[in-house]
Parts: structure tokens; C-alpha cells; sequence
């Protein structure tokens, strides 16, 4: 796991040098830019220069800048047009300035020609006109904006840089943090593990000092036995000749050390038979605290589940509360004021207007309560309830409610469902996720083209994916990712709404154990992905 996770650090910090690389071109690419336009009055000056000189001095040499200024004009300009073409600035002051810089220099070419058939009257007519000081004023108006417009880029490309920069420092401290639990474990558990083989160890070294023991213990008892032997041996020897009954008595006790031997020997082998007994309940206790390390960690792994789940579930509580804090104060204060103002009121037109302030308050109350009641139901969803969607049907009947404003706007839907799609769901939440996908569609729209809505389903995973795709205004995800799903949160202001869609198809997607996702890019369109179990 550490070394996938060195691979993917290395990866993207190889992709942060890139984009830091690039935004590093693009601002020398913007100062660059800024230079040439400099030249461009520079340019201006120096046929100014030229002609004027020639005009007080009568010199031909003077013809020489203005000619310079000429084939330098369009080289600044071919090297001004592709990069502010690609940085996709408006180029029609672009245009407009080089045609009348190629129009002044027509006119110097004038001039000069004026002095070089001594027509001075016609030069001193055309100089008194001042052409030059027009051209210089749209060029300082078109640098203005070129400066502007590279400031901003340049202003950009540093803010990525410097992104890109924190997050290469953030993902370091990730991989930190990730690699040294898992060293950790690895060090816990090798320690654990060293200790049961220690512990093995000292039981297999004390079974052996008992065994031990035991050998020692037997062969003493054999070794005084057998001394024993040989000197009732050696007597009866010496008494052999005079006494049968001696003989007899050597017979007896010869067959008593024999048995007392085979009991020896099956005492060693009741002794082998302990220690493999020892062996296998050594083998028993060791396959139990394995049960036992795996049983902690699965409890651990549920405590920290539960945990996580508690502290979310404290989250929504906190979120719930600042909520009605915050939404019934606004009304709630309107109606107190209203009625204080009521007790002074002094004529029926004043009371009549504070009476129709008050109703609308309450109305707006009374809005926030129903909104507030319909979260807490959804909240309350019961998931053993489910029933079986039919998910092109509930489609339907989404776009039939939205039928009115379909037709007014003229939106085109493209829809893409397999046939016959059915899911284990909430009808009644499959398409309030449809109408507010939909409707939110129709509401955001771009002013400049027909709405086109996609929607589409596919199957991935033991998921249920759909996705609806607009090409309205869009959303900045930059700025307001983390705020996309709160309630009463609203990113476009010239249509009437009061944010609670969203925050409503998150509600319920959660409520369903699925999940969302968004692309949006800023006037091109908005992308909804929801991942719903099969």
C-alpha cells in the first residue's frame, strides 16, 4: 500500500511541476505580449522622428528609421496577433489599431514624397493635421486594455501556480499521515507475534526440563535396581550349592524387576503421549488468540463506523438547528416589528399596508415550516419500505408536470434510458430527483441558445447511474463546491427560487444510501451524476 502510495505521489507531483511549468509560460508570454505593445508607440515615435528630421535637416539618412519603422511594425504586430489570438482576447481594437498604423504610414509615405518634390505647403498642411497624435492615443487606449487583460491572465496563472504549489505541500502530509498508521500496525502486530513465539518457546523449554526430570528420576530408580540385582545375584551365587529355595526366590524376584521394567516402560510411554497432548493444545491456543486478534479488529473497525455515523448524524443535528434558527428569525422578527408599529398606526391606509406586510411574513413562515417538516420526513425514511421502480415511467411523470415550462422555453430533451429499468426505491423521491434536475435545468438556462437537457441511465458496479447534463449558465465550482447542497444556498439571482432543490435531491439521495456528483463549467453547462444501489 506505502509503495502505491509513493507511486501516486510521484505521479502527481510530476503533474503539479507541469501545470506550475505552464503558468510560468503563460506569464512570461503575457509580459512578453506587454513589451511588443510598448513597441508599438515606440514604432509610432520613430517615423514621427524620421520625417521631421528629414524636414529640419534635409538629410536622406533620416529615411532610414522611418523605412526601420516600417518592416518593424509588422513584425511587432505578427508577434502580438497569435498569442492574444490564442489567449482568446477581443481583437477587433487589435484590427483597428494596425489599420491605422498601416493608414499613418501611407500618410508619412506622403509626406515624404511632398518633401522630396518640395511641395512644403501640401507637408505643412498634412504635419498641421497631426494624424500621428490620434493614432497614439486609440494605440495608448489598446495598451491599456492589452496590460489589463495580461494582468489578469498573468494574476491567474500565478494564482494556479501557487495551487499547485499547496497542493504538493497537502499531499505530502497526506501520505505522511496515511504511511505512519500503517508502520505503526505493522510494528504492533510483528511485536505481538515475537512475543506468542517467546511465550511458545518458554512452555516447549519447561515441558523439556520436565521430561528431563522424569528420565533422570526413571533412570536412577533403574540403576539402584540393578545394583540391587547384581548383589542378590552375587549371593545367590555363593548360595547356590546350598539352598534350592534360594534359586527359587532369584526366579521370583528375576520376573518382579522384569515387570517393574515394562512399567517403566509404559510410564515413558504415558510421558510421550503427555507431551504431544502439550503440542496440540500449544497449537489450539495459538489458533485462538489469531480468533481473537481478527474478532478485535472487526469490533474496532464497527466502533469506528458507528463513530463516524454518530458524528455525521451531529452534524445534520447542527446544520437542522442553525437552520431554523436562522430562517424563522427573519419572518418571525418582520411580524414583531409590524405588530409594534400596528399599536401606532394612524390611519386605515397604514394599517392596512401593516396588516398585508404582516400576512405576507406569515405566509413566509409558514413556507419555512413545510420546508423544514418535509427534510425532517425524508430524514425519517424508513428503507425497509422500498418498492419497485420502473424508472422511465417516473421520468414521465416528471415531464409531465414540467410540460408548461418545457414548451414555453422550447427545451429539447435527449433522453437515453434503457428499456424496462427497474430499481428497489422510493417512487415518490425518484421523482422529485427527476423534476428538480430537470426543472433546475429549465430555470438556469443560457439567454443566447435553446436549453438541451441529456438525460441517461447505465448500470456500473451494482449501482443504478443516471446522469442529467445541461448547457445552461453553469455553476463555479471553485468558489461554491462546498456550499452546492445547503439549504436556502442559491448561486444565480435573476430568476425567482429559494434553494431548496438541491439541498432536497442530496436529502434524498443520502436518504437512499447513494450518492452525487458534479461537473459544471461556467456558460457551457452543469452535469448531475446520482448513483443509486441496484
Amino acid at each position: 500500500m506505502i509503495a502505491a502510495l509513493l507511486l501516486v505521489n510521484a505521479f502527481l507531483i510530476y503533474r503539479n511541476s507541469l501545470i506550475i511549468k505552464h503558468n510560468k509560460n503563460l506569464q512570461e508570454e503575457a509580459e512578453r505580449i506587454k513589451v511588443n505593445t510598448i513597441d508599438l508607440s515606440r514604432n509610432l515615435h520613430l517615423l514621427d522622428l524620421g520625417i521631421r528630421s528629414y524636414a529640419l535637416i534635409k538629410k536622406p539618412r533620416f529615411f532610414a528609421v522611418t523605412d526601420s519603422a516600417g518592416m518593424e511594425e509588422k513584425r511587432i504586430f505578427k508577434r502580438i496577433e497569435e498569442p492574444l489570438l490564442s489567449q482568446h482576447f477581443p481583437m477587433h481594437d487589435f484590427y483597428a489599431l494596425r489599420d491605422s498604423m498601416n493608414n499613418y504610414h501611407r500618410i508619412v509615405s506622403q509626406m515624404r514624397n511632398y518633401l522630396l518634390t518640395n511641395q512644403l505647403n501640401k507637408f505643412i498642411e498634412l504635419l498641421n493635421r497631426d494624424p500621428g497624435y490620434d493614432v497614439w492615443l486609440q494605440h495608448q487606449k489598446f495598451s491599456q486594455k492589452v496590460i489589463s487583460f495580461e494582468d489578469q491572465i498573468s494574476k491567474q496563472a500565478r494564482a494556479r501556480y501557487e495551487q499547485a504549489l499547496t497542493n504538493s505541500y497537502l499531499l505530502q502530509i497526506i501520505l505522511f499521515l496515511i504511511t505512519l498508521p500503517t508502520v505503526a500496525y505493522s510494528a504492533y502486530h510483528a511485536s505481538r507475534a515475537l512475543k506468542i513465539s517467546e511465550q511458545l518457546r518458554k512452555s516447549e523449554e519447561a515441558n523439556n526440563q520436565i521430561l528431563s526430570k522424569q528420565n533422570v528420576r526413571l533412570e536412577e530408580m533403574v540403576r539402584t535396581r540393578t545394583q540391587e540385582i547384581h548383589a542378590q545375584n552375587v549371593m545367590i551365587t555363593a548360595q547356590s550349592k546350598a539352598s534350592q529355595l534360594h534359586n527359587d526366590q532369584l526366579v521370583l524376584q528375576q520376573k518382579e524387576i522384569q515387570s517393574q521394567r515394562n512399567a517403566l516402560v509404559g510410564q515413558n510411554e504415558e510421558l510421550k503421549l503427555a507431551k504431544q497432548t502439550i503440542e496440540k493444545q500449544n497449537v489450539i491456543i495459538q489458533l485462538k488468540n489469531e480468533e481473537l486478534v481478527l474478532e478485535v479488529g472487526r469490533q474496532t473497525q464497527d466502533l469506528k463506523k458507528t463513530n463516524l455515523e454518530l458524528i455525521e448524524h451531529n452534524n445534520r443535528l447542527e446544520q437542522f438547528a442553525y437552520i431554523i434558527s436562522h430562517n424563522l428569525r427573519a419572518p418571525m422578527t418582520r411580524i414583531v416589528g409590524l405588530a409594534g408599529v400596528f399599536e401606532h398606526a394612524k390611519s386605515e391606509e397604514e394599517i392596512s399596508n401593516i396588516i398585508k406586510m404582516m400576512v405576507e411574513s406569515t405566509t413566509d413562515l409558514d413556507q419555512i415550516i413545510k420546508d423544514l417538516a418535509r427534510i425532517l420526513e425524508i430524514q425519517r425514511l424508513n428503507t425497509q419500505t422500498l418498492n419497485k421502480v420502473i424508472l422511465r415511467e417516473a421520468l414521465n411523470k416528471s415531464i409531465g408536470l414540467l410540460k408548461r415550462e418545457i414548451e414555453e422555453t422550447q427545451t429539447k430533451l435527449i433522453i437515453n434510458l434503457k428499456e424496462n429499468v427497474i430499481l428497489n426505491s422510493l417512487e415518490p423521491y425518484i421523482e422529485s430527483i427527476f423534476y428538480n434536475l430537470i426543472s433546475n435545468a429549465i430555470k438556469y438556462r443560457h439567454p443566447d441558445r435553446v436549453p438541451m437537457i441529456n438525460v441517461l441511465t447505465r448500470s456500473e458496479g451494482g449501482y443504478v447511474i443516471i446522469e442529467v447534463s445541461d448547457n445552461g449558465l453553469g455553476i463555479n465550482l471553485e468558489k461554491y463546491s462546498d456550499k452546492l447542497f445547503t439549504l436556502y444556498k442559491r448561486f444565480h439571482f435573476h430568476v425567482e427560487g429559494k434553494g431548496l432543490g438541491l439541498y432536497l435531491i442530496k436529502t434524498q439521495v443520502n436518504a437512499l444510501e447513494g450518492k452525487i456528483e458534479v461537473r459544471s463549467k461556467i456558460d457551457e453547462g452543469t452535469t448531475f451524476i446520482i448513483y443509486l444501489k441496484n
